[in-house]
């Protein structure tokens, strides 16, 4: 019986170690952004406009990617949370634009995702990218973003991609680039980055 006691209290400490150690780290308290934070646009090399208009334009969603170590179940959170306000921010610059279900998309994984926007961004879309990233409908033009977040020596960098792709001809009709140092999770900052670069977008047609 004494044995068994050992036995039992063993596996206890065993599995309160196992636990701890394998406890994924946690954001830290939301810092909230300076009124005066930057925005970079970045000049991107891979920039790319061939529109010619945005009529018939669907919203896919804002998909956001972190870099940070933080426990997955906070990662979906901010990533739902986020996609939610681009979602308002692209009603708002573009009223008429044709909302879609980004569920399955949102659900995809880091892996999944990462790979087809790299290549779209190169210009070496594959179809298999495209149908990836698409949300079927018939639209014509289809507005994605892809925000990645990195976190080093405790200073939150955000780079937004912007994508106008055609989901008929499966090409890339327009990439921009932006970045800007703040939490992601301040929620102002974030809507005010998407401002700038959807009305940039909307004002590129002449």
């Amino acid at each position: 019986m004494r044995k068994l006691f050992f036995i039992l209290v063993g596996i206890v400490i065993v599995s309160c170690a196992t636990s701890k150690s394998t406890t994924k780290p946690k954001l830290p308290p939301i810092i909230i952004c300076d009124e005066n934070a930057k925005i970079y646009d970045q000049d991107s090399r891979f920039e790319l406009n061939n529109l010619t208009s945005l009529d018939r334009l669907s919203y896919a969603t804002t998909y956001t990617r972190f870099s940070t170590a933080t426990d997955s179940l906070e990662k979906n959170e901010i990533r739902y949370r986020l996609a939610k306000v681009s979602e308002k921010v692209a009603l708002k610059v573009f009223p008429n634009a044709e909302l879609t279900d980004a569920s399955s998309l949102l659900k995809k994984s880091y892996n999944e995702i990462v790979s087809p926007i790299l290549r779209l961004k190169y210009g070496e879309g594959r179809q298999e990218d495209f149908e990836t990233l698409n949300i079927p409908n018939d639209s014509g033009l289809q507005l994605f973003l892809e925000v990645q977040n990195y976190t080093g020596d405790g200073i939150f960098t955000n780079y937004i991609s912007i994508f106008v792709i055609d989901t008929k001809k499966q090409e890339v009709k327009y990439y921009d680039f932006i970045k800007y140092t703040c939490d992601p999770r301040d929620e102002t900052m974030f809507m005010k980055t998407l401002y700038y670069g959807m009305n940039k977008l909307k004002n590129s047609i002449k």
